[in-house]
């Protein structure tokens, strides 16, 4: 891992040396024929304290980082191959702020590891990537830009978005408004091949469908795609998702013999999970509406449900510092519902760095634990609450 780090690191400082941008090195005489290619260095840190009211039983206030927008850094590059060709790479990992360590333990890119080519017509990428829900339906999930725990419950629908690995994508370039692309994923045979079957098993194979439209203060996008065996990354996990006890018949946690608390199941051996997911938003100015839909289909256990979401909202622009969001979204799985409420206020101190405020507030069916996020242990009871203030800086 050291070794790694100090390549990238010298990779990076390499890439923004005065003298390469100059391009000091090459004579003048050839500077015209030499293809011109830029490596981007970014990254978003987020940090807060969440006060919840209620998470088993009990009140809590938390450090909580990665909330608003994971914290992340990342490195992207193009290379002009000329001929309207170009190389494209991107690498993405996230981290906890709060004590440095990889999100993802063992995996050091855990967002982002691709390669590909584009031209005037798209790009093709290989890797580690983002999926088409993320590219086409995700800037429509308002809550989530009130609450960065208010992304659709569970997350089932990927659109606080997701990276799939072993993928290759085809995304196409904006032809008058309309963009579209395909994904598929390889399966993941190098985890446990001989019990697919189990908790723990590798992935099945997965494929993704989307396209995104705008023109003028209207856009739109809508995504299909279905996971065979989601495991690892992929896996389901109710029980801290949703608050279910039983899912497809079957109970969601274990009872620890010594302590008696409940142990949730985070790898759920299903078979398949559909998504369907579309969204819309229409500018009105300082008013911009969003509204957007998904319906999830499971199957596994000899069974199969459906889990149905709706989301309306907006978000108001007050002046050149103040953003403020509202968004209420309502859930409907397995004769259960919940509806949730979320409030954002956003003050931003430039173009890089802002304050926030959010608050949401979410009530179950009764019988089903509240839970909003995933960074909580469920409410004793079907409601849950909370509160957060927190800081974003963006390079």
């Amino acid at each position: 891992m050291k070794v790694l780090l100090s390549i990238i690191g010298s990779s990076c400082a390499l890439a923004f040396s005065p003298a390469i941008q100059a391009q000091a090195e090459i004579p003048a005489t050839e500077k015209k024929a030499a293809a011109p290619s830029s490596v981007v260095f970014y990254g978003v840190l987020d940090a807060g304290v969440t006060f919840v009211n209620n998470e088993g039983g009990h009140g809590n206030t938390k450090l909580d980082t990665g909330v608003m927008e994971p914290n992340r850094w990342g490195v992207k590059g193009v290379e002009d191959l000329s001929g309207g060709l170009s190389a494209v790479f991107q690498l993405e990992s996230s981290f906890n702020l709060d004590d440095g360590s990889l999100s993802s333990q063992g995996t050091m890119f855990d967002r982002m590891a691709m390669l590909g080519l584009s031209n005037r017509y798209g790009q093709l990428t290989i890797g580690t990537q983002y999926d088409l829900i993320n590219d086409y339906v995700t800037p429509f999930n308002i809550s989530a830009t009130a609450s960065g725990y208010a992304s659709h419950q569970g997350n089932f629908d990927r659109i606080a978005g997701n990276a799939i690995q072993r993928s290759i994508k085809l995304a196409s370039a904006d032809f008058d408004g309309l963009t579209f692309g395909a994904l598929y994923s390889f399966a993941d045979k190098s985890a446990h091949p001989d019990e697919n079957d189990s908790e723990g098993a590798g992935s099945g194979t997965a494929w993704n469908l989307g396209a995104h439209y705008a023109r003028g203060p209207f856009s739109a996008g809508v995504a299909y795609m279905r996971l065979n065996t989601p495991r690892g990354t992929q896996a389901i996990g109710p029980y801290p998702s949703l608050g279910l006890t039983q899912f497809l018949g079957q109970p969601t946690f274990t009872i620890d013999g010594g302590s008696g608390e409940r142990v949730p199941l985070k790898n759920m051996a299903i078979d398949s999970q559909k998504i369907f997911a579309i969204g819309a938003a229409y500018d009105m100015g300082k008013l911009t509406a969003m509204a957007n839909f998904a319906d999830i289909e499971f199957r596994g256990y000899g069974q199969l449900s459906d889990l149905r979401l709706i989301e309306i909202g907006g978000r108001y622009h007050f002046d050149a510092a103040l953003d403020g969001t509202l968004g209420y979204q309502r859930m409907h799985f397995e004769g259960t519902k919940a509806n949730q409420l979320s409030l954002g206020l956003d003050y931003h101190l430039s173009k890089r760095s802002d304050l926030y405020v959010s608050a949401d507030y979410r009530r179950a069916s009764h019988g089903v634990n509240g839970v909003i996020g995933n960074s909580f242990a469920p409410s004793s009871n079907s409601a849950q609450g909370l509160l957060r203030m927190g800081m974003q800086h963006v390079f």
